[in-house]
C-alpha cells in the first residue's frame, strides 16, 4: 500500500482508539454525584478511584512505552484497550468502594495506560511533514469523548439506570477500540517519511537514549510542567459537572459544562496542530498557556451560566493546544531513538498530576463545602507550568 494513504488510515485508527477508550473515563464526572447519592460516599473518596487509575496507568505506561519501542504498538494497544473496556463495563456491578477502586483504579488504570503515549509515538514515526496536524487529529478523540460522554451518560442513566449505562459504555467502547487497534502498526522501510529540511530538532539517529534522557534536567523540568497541566485538566473535567450541579442546575444541564470544555478542547487540538506546522511548536504552546490563564481568571468571576460555558470553551482550547504541543515537542528535544520510553516517563508525570488534581479538589470540597481553593489556585499553576516548559525547552538547540 502506498505510504501516504496508509499513514492517514493509521491516524483514523488511532483516533478511534483514543475516542473509544476515553469515553468511559470522560463519563466519570457525570457518574460521580450518582455514586455519592447512591452509596453515601464522599466526593474525595470517589475521586480517589480515578487517581489510582491515572497513577497505575502512568507506571504501567513506562514499561509499555519501552516494549513498544522494541516490538511495535499493536499488541500492547489491543491487550490494554480490551482490559479497559472490560473494567469499566464491570463498574455496573459495584456495591462497595473497594470494588470501584479495583475496577476503575487498578484494572482500568492499566487498561488505559497505552492509548496516549502509543498514539503519539506511532504518529511521530509515520509523519515528519504535517506531524502537528496528524497528532492533533488523533488526540482530538480524547476531547470528543468529553463532548459526547456527558450528555450520553446522563441520557443513559435516565433511560436505563446508572448500572446498565456503565455496562453499555464500557463494553461498546472496548469492542470498538479493540477492532481499531488491530490495524495499527509502524511504517515499513519504504513507508518511512522523508525528513524535511534540517532544523533545530534532534535527529532520530542521534536522539537520546532513555538513560541519557533521565540524566538530562530538561526531562524532569518538562515532567513537572506536564504534571501541573494534567492536574489542572483533570480537576476541571472531573469536578466541573458537580460544580455546576451544586449551583442548582440539573444533571443533564450541568453535563453541558463538560460538553463546552470538550468543544473547546477539540477546537484547540485541531487549530494548534495546523498552526504549529506553520508558526512552530514553541510559539503555539505559548499561545495555549496565555489562553488558559485568561479563561481561568474569567472563570473565577462568573456571573451567569453563559459565562461559565464560554470560559470553559476557551479553557478547553488552551489546555488542548498546550497538551498537544508538549507531546509534539518531545521528539524535537530528545529525538526518537527511545521516544516510547521517554514519553512513558513524561506520561507518568502527567498522570501523577491528573491523579492528584481531582482528588485534592474533591477532598478540599469535602472540607470547605466549595471549590474556591482549587479553582482559585489554578491560574498560579498555569504560570508555573508555562515557566517550567520555557526552561525545559530553552536548550533544545544544543
Amino acid at each position: 500500500m502506498r505510504p501516504v494513504p496508509r499513514r492517514w488510515l493509521i491516524v483514523a485508527a488511532l483516533f478511534t482508539v483514543t475516542y473509544g477508550v476515553s469515553t468511559p473515563l470522560a463519563a466519570y464526572g457525570v457518574f460521580l454525584p450518582v455514586f455519592a447519592e447512591t452509596f453515601a460516599w464522599s466526593r474525595g473518596a470517589i475521586s480517589t478511584a480515578l487517581s489510582l487509575n491515572l497513577l497505575l496507568g502512568g507506571v504501567a505506561g513506562f514499561g509499555i512505552g519501552a516494549l513498544a519501542d522494541r516490538h511495535g504498538p499493536r499488541v500492547m494497544l489491543v491487550v490494554t484497550v480490551i482490559l479497559a473496556g472490560s473494567a469499566f463495563a464491570l463498574v455496573s456491578s459495584v456495591s462497595t468502594l473497594w470494588q470501584l477502586y479495583l475496577l476503575v483504579g487498578v484494572l482500568g488504570g492499566i487498561g488505559m495506560s497505552s492509548f496516549y503515549l502509543l498514539s503519539a509515538t506511532t504518529v511521530t514515526r509515520w509523519f515528519d511533514e504535517y506531524r502537528g496536524l496528524a497528532l492533533a487529529l488523533v488526540l482530538v478523540g480524547f476531547n470528543l469523548g468529553y463532548i459526547t460522554a456527558g450528555p450520553l451518560s446522563a441520557w443513559l442513566i435516565a433511560k436505563v439506570g446508572w448500572r446498565a449505562a456503565y455496562a453499555l459504555l464500557g463494553s461498546t467502547c472496548g469492542l470498538v477500540t479493540m477492532l481499531a487497534a488491530l490495524t495499527v502498526r509502524l511504517p515499513r522501510t519504504r513507508e518511512i517519511p522523508e525528513p524535511r529540511a534540517p532544523g533545530p530538532r534532534v535527529p532520530a539517529t542521534t536522539g537520546l537514549t532513555l538513560a541519557q534522557a533521565l540524566g538530562d534536567m530538561r526531562q524532569w523540568v518538562l515532567n513537572v510542567s506536564w504534571l501541573l497541566l494534567g492536574a489542572l485538566s483533570l480537576m476541571v473535567s472531573v469536578h466541573i459537572v458537580p460544580f455546576a450541579h451544586d449551583q442548582g442546575i440539573s444533571l443533564a444541564g450541568a453535563s453541558l459544562a463538560l460538553t463546552a470544555y470538550g468543544i473547546g478542547a477539540v477546537s484547540g487540538r485541531v487549530v494548534s496542530g495546523i498552526v504549529s506546522d506553520r508558526i512552530g511548536t514553541f510559539t503555539t504552546i505559548r499561545l495555549g498557556y496565555a489562553l488558559q490563564l485568561v479563561a481561568l481568571l474569567a472563570l473565577l468571576g462568573l456571573s451567569s451560566r453563559e459565562a461559565l460555558l464560554g470560559s470553559l470553551v476557551a479553557l478547553g482550547v488552551g489546555f488542548a493546544a498546550a497538551d498537544t504541543m508538549l507531546a509534539k515537542a518531545v521528539p524535537d528535544v530528545f529525538g526518537t531513538r527511545a521516544l516510547g520510553a521517554i514519553l512513558g516517563v513524561l506520561n507518568l508525570g502527567w498522570r501523577c498530576g491528573a491523579a492528584l488534581g481531582p482528588a485534592a479538589a474533591g477532598f478540599l470540597y469535602d472540607l470547605t463545602g466549595s471549590y474556591t481553593i482549587p479553582f482559585g489556585a489554578a491560574p498560579f499553576a498555569v504560570l508555573a507550568s508555562w515557566g517550567l516548559f520555557a526552561l525545559g525547552s530553552a536548550r533544545r538547540h544544543t
